[in-house]
């Protein structure tokens, strides 16, 4: 955690921002050349900045301490439930491949990569961390966020070499983040996951400032043979322990390698034959490298959906908490998601 954190953070119990850094163990880092700076900041700054490792962060308001550990703040209440297990803990990619970025822009439209330079963003449910690491390195400072420690400890992993990148250990529920000081907010395969996604919905958008955009990515409703494929697949897998659930989901994944994303790969742009493979299940992850896929199938199967989204109810979602130029886009096909967005007046 870097001292300046604090500037965005209040009490996750008692809403108060006057918060104390307590710093057990640190160390220099250095800074990478180009790192957002505040307005009136000399060019010519200091090279090297404070990481905290272990300490704590005071709230004096109503006393509650809350620990840093590993460089990451855990500002988890106690009524507020930890994350689940995620397969995601040691998932690292390339960020040299164009399909991790054409990925993200895809979620983030209708953003571009000039929209972040200089701009605040928080990433609700941040995962492994590939949308805080594209977001940091168009120029944003992004405060990544997710109540799963295997999600922290693989975002902090991922973008470590970022000095623009705040990892906290949080809930959505609990929002340690200052009210509408975010330029950019986004959930991005969240609030399906949730009991009370409108209520986290509520919370996401408290964080954004006018003038600021809010963004979300959802499962759509499930049809035919997916949505009796997924429940069996759920009901059957329900009772393994996380190692015989691993192996299972590697051989599932070897089968969606063999059966949808290689035929999607060599026929997906040929007439007729593509109009086909499109309707692959989960072809889209042909892109994916095979581990993540195996990941991916693990997560699916172990972390529950208990909602799913139409088009009209992210509408209205954004329509009645006053957002204008509400977007909302379906995205892939036969495993139907959406994309949807606002600003906020």
């Amino acid at each position: 955690m870097k001292p300046r954190l604090l500037q965005w953070l209040v009490c996750p119990s008692c809403r108060s921002p006057e918060l104390h850094l307590r710093i057990e163990k640190s160390e220099e880092r250095p800074r990478v050349p180009g790192s957002w700076r505040s307005l009136g900041t000399e060019e010519d700054g200091p090279t090297t900045e404070t990481e905290v490792l272990e300490g704590s962060i005071d709230c004096p308001s109503c006393g509650r301490q809350w620990p840093i550990r590993d460089s990451i703040p855990r500002l988890i209440p106690d009524e507020s439930a930890v994350g689940p297990a995620t397969a995601h803990r040691w998932t690292t990619f390339d960020k040299g491949r164009p399909e991790w970025e054409d990925n993200f822009l895809d979620l983030a439209h209708p953003l571009t990569p000039p929209d972040f330079l200089g701009k605040t963003v928080l990433d609700a449910g941040c995962g492994y961390g590939r949308h805080a690491w594209f977001a940091a390195r168009y120029g944003a400072e992004v405060l990544a966020v997710d109540s799963s420690p295997d999600a922290v400890a693989s975002c902090l992993a991922n973008t470590r070499q970022s000095n623009r990148v705040h990892v906290i250990q949080a809930d959505v529920h609990h929002l340690p983040i200052r009210d509408a000081t975010m330029d950019i907010s986004w959930a991005f395969g969240l609030l399906h996951h949730l009991e009370d996604p409108d209520a986290a919905f509520d919370k996401l958008g408290a964080t954004v400032r006018s003038g600021g955009h809010l963004a979300v990515w959802v499962y759509g409703p499930r049809q035919g043979f997916t949505l009796h494929a997924s429940n069996a697949l759920r009901g059957a897998t329900g009772g393994m322990t996380a190692e015989q659930l691993y192996r299972f989901s590697r051989n599932l994944a070897r089968g969606l390698r063999l059966f949808s994303h290689t035929p999607y790969r060599w026929f997906e742009s040929v007439p007729v034959a593509g109009a086909v493979v499109r309707h692959l299940p989960v072809h889209e992850h042909h892109q994916w490298p095979f581990d993540v896929v195996v990941a991916d199938i693990w997560d699916r199967l172990r972390i529950p959906v208990r909602h799913w989204f139409s088009r009209e109810r992210l509408e209205v979602m954004l329509t009645n908490a006053g957002y204008a130029g509400v977007s909302v886009s379906r995205r892939v096909r036969n495993s139907e998601t959406f994309r949807a967005s606002g600003t906020r007046r």
